[in-house]
Parts: C-alpha cells; structure tokens; sequence
C-alpha cells in the first residue's frame, strides 16, 4: 500500500504508518472483507480506515499492542458498514446471493435483483429482533455462532428467531407475488 500524506506529516508519522499497516493490514481487510463481501470494498473499507487513523496518529498509543489492534479493526469494520450503508439502495445482479436456509429449503432466487430488493424492503419492515439475526447471518454472511455473539444471544434463541423470520418473510414475499 502506498501512502500518500500531507507535507505536514512528517517522516516518523509516515513510518509509524507504514508499521501499523504491516501489522494489521491484512487483519483489518480481513475484517472488513468479512463484512462487505467484496475485496474491492474491503480495501476501500482499510484505505479510509488509514486516512482516519492518520488524522489522530498523535493521540494514539501505538505501543500498546491490544489497544491498537483493536482500535484499527474497529476502524476498519466501521468504514466498511459505512460503505454498505452508502450502497444499501445499490444493489448489482452480479454482487446478489442466493438467500437460503438448509433446514426449511427456503430460497430466494435471485433472477434480475428486484426480488433481491424485495426481500431486503421486507425484512427492513421486520421487527429488529427478527430483522438483525436475518441480516447478520444472510445478508452478512455470519455464522450462527458469530451472529448470536454479535447480537449478544444465545444461539438457540438465534436460531429460533431466524427460523420465525424466515417464515414471515417467506409469507410477505408471497403476498408480494414472489413465489419459493
């Protein structure tokens, strides 16, 4: 990666920088690939990260392994739900999944994204205690084991709410004209 900074910053910053991203690089792409599904976002997720972490490098405790490691991740995680959020209306044929769950056989076929677009409007609708597990675990890609650590649940309450979700939104998407 190459960094480009401003004339005030000065060599030791610059190294400080470049340390930080040898170090945590890839762990903050990681993240942030995890979250947004696509390497394009992801580096774009660590770039913005980066910028951010160069505004307020002065205040920061670069020798405290846990804390930075930490901060950069969050940092990269945030800026990639940014980029989610900033595309949540933006959604390309070529970037849609198929939705599924192995245990109902529940599937949301994806032909031209409208469908696609459908679902995610319904589950928007969806009280949050069925929408957040729904979008973390299909939207997301999470685990049901990381799901429920997100939502700070148990799994089988997890799992439960991501089975009554699914069948309300396969009935609302049936109401839609959607068939399964």
């Amino acid at each position: 990666m190459l960094f480009f900074t401003s004339e005030e910053t000065g060599g030791d910053e610059k190294q400080t920088l470049e340390s930080i991203y040898r170090r945590y690089g890839k762990k903050m792409f990681t993240a942030a690939y995890r979250i947004s599904g696509s390497v394009q976002d992801a580096e774009d997720a660590v770039q913005t990260a980066f910028i951010k972490i160069s505004k307020c490098l002065k205040r920061l405790n670069v020798d405290d392994e846990d804390a930075m490691r930490g901060y950069v991740l969050t940092v990269a995680k945030n800026e990639a739900y940014n980029i989610i959020r900033s595309r949540k209306n933006e959604i390309s044929v070529d970037e849609l999944q198929d939705i599924s769950d192995g245990d109902e056989g529940f599937e949301i076929k994806v032909a031209e994204g409208a469908e696609f677009k459908t679902a995610i409007s319904i589950m928007r609708q969806m009280d949050d205690k069925y929408r957040a597990p729904l979008y973390l675990r299909y939207v997301m890609g999470y685990s049901l084991r990381d799901t429920a650590k997100q939502l700070d649940r148990k799994e089988k309450t997890v799992r439960v709410q991501i089975e009554r979700g699914l069948q309300i939104l396969k009935k609302r998407m049936k109401e839609a004209g959607y068939e399964s």
